[in-house]
């Protein structure tokens, strides 16, 4: 268990094998290109952006929204550097060929 000192959060990340890069950005390809995932951030993304629009400024309501709408666009940055690791990570191994 971390101490209370630490960030329970910022917890090292171990180095993946070139499989486990691989795999990992052709699953984060399928669902950035899955309609459904596609059509549920889309409504998530629209319903929060009315309701920050409809609310009042520094109301809870349109605090949650602004978390809502930065949780799905980390959601999304996460699956493209997932995609772009891969690419970097191809790209540096075919030097070493």
């Amino acid at each position: 268990m971390p101490s209370q000192d630490q960030d329970l959060f910022r917890q090292p990340v171990p180095r993946l094998s070139n499989f486990e890069v691989e795999e990992r950005a052709s699953e984060a390809e399928g669902i950035m290109n899955s309609p459904v995932m596609k059509s549920a951030l889309e409504d998530i993304h629209s319903r929060a952006l009315g309701t920050l629009m409809a609310e009042p400024v520094g109301s809870l309501t349109a605090t949650q929204a602004h978390a809502m709408l930065k949780a799905v666009t980390e959601f999304r940055g996460q699956l493209e550097q997932y995609i772009a690791d891969h690419k970097v990570r191809q790209k540096y191994n075919k030097g070493d060929k």
